[in-house]
């Protein structure tokens, strides 16, 4: 397993200066990165970048928006030029109504939306990427009787959708990450790795005092189930320079996964 960074991370310094930011990433450590939001540089110059520091793509958090017909095409076309194998839907519904309201969640909504993931994943299959669906805490915590979003999505999207579980995201939903890897066994092409106190929340780092995170677990469930990348992302706003964090979280998470069998 490669370790990624999800940069979200350092998302503020990726905005102010590209370069540099991949630059440092390299430097720290990370064998691959994790991008989200606008695609605001162009392909060739992105790609060229990426190359010149050794990093790889592990994909792209992109938008529900950008993957619906009227724009999908012109999305497909972006990270084709890119070399982009991945394309991950960040969320849908939660707090921020990504796709449909509070008022409107239901099993049958989770079931729609499965279906619209499957022809997503279609389009994208036939240009050589593929889809994956990234986790937060309302895919565990809502309930509709006896199932809950995160059941939909494991019963209802093709195998070929990978689920990228958050295992922060999954502690704070009130479930179990090792468990839930080992549900998503063989569709686990990235996990992310966040940190989460029951104390401070995000404002943790990995294997900290308060991490409720059992990564001896998590890295052997995620070999066992065909993961390819661990992407660390770490949402704190207290412990200083985000690259200082970054670096510790890596070298936290390194020990875990040389240690490990």
């Amino acid at each position: 397993m490669n370790l990624a960074l999800a940069l979200y991370t350092v998302y503020d310094e990726l905005q102010n200066d590209l370069e540099h930011t991949l630059r440092t990433v390299r430097e720290i450590g990370y064998q691959a990165v994790e991008f989200y939001g606008e695609t605001k540089w162009p392909a060739v110059k992105l790609k060229e970048l990426l190359a010149r520091n050794d990093l790889e793509l592990c994909g792209w958090h992109v938008e529900w928006k950008l993957l619906q017909p009227e724009l999908i095409r012109e999305t497909i076309r972006y990270h084709q030029e890119l070399g982009n194998p991945n394309i991950v839907i960040p969320c849908l519904g939660g707090p921020w109504n990504i796709g449909h309201t509070a008022e409107e969640n239901s099993a049958a909504v989770w079931e729609k939306h499965a279906g619209d993931m499957n022809r997503i994943a279609g389009l994208l299959e036939g240009e050589g990427m593929r889809l994956g669906y990234h986790t937060h805490a309302h895919e565990f915590e809502d309930r509709f009787e006896d199932v809950t979003p995160w059941d939909i999505l494991l019963e209802s999207t093709k195998p070929s959708i990978f689920l990228e579980l958050d295992t922060g995201n999954c502690l704070e939903g009130g479930a179990d990450p090792v468990l839930a890897i080992k549900q998503a066994a063989g569709r686990l092409e990235t996990v992310h790795c966040k940190p989460f106190s029951s104390i401070s929340g995000t404002e943790a780092g990995i294997s900290a005092v308060g991490d409720l995170n059992d990564w001896p677990s998590i890295v052997r469930v995620c070999r066992a189930g065909g993961c390819r990348y661990l992407a660390i992302e770490n949402e704190a706003v207290s412990r200083g320079n985000k690259f200082t964090v970054a670096r510790q979280d890596l070298q936290s998470l390194e020990l875990h996964l040389f240690d490990t069998p």
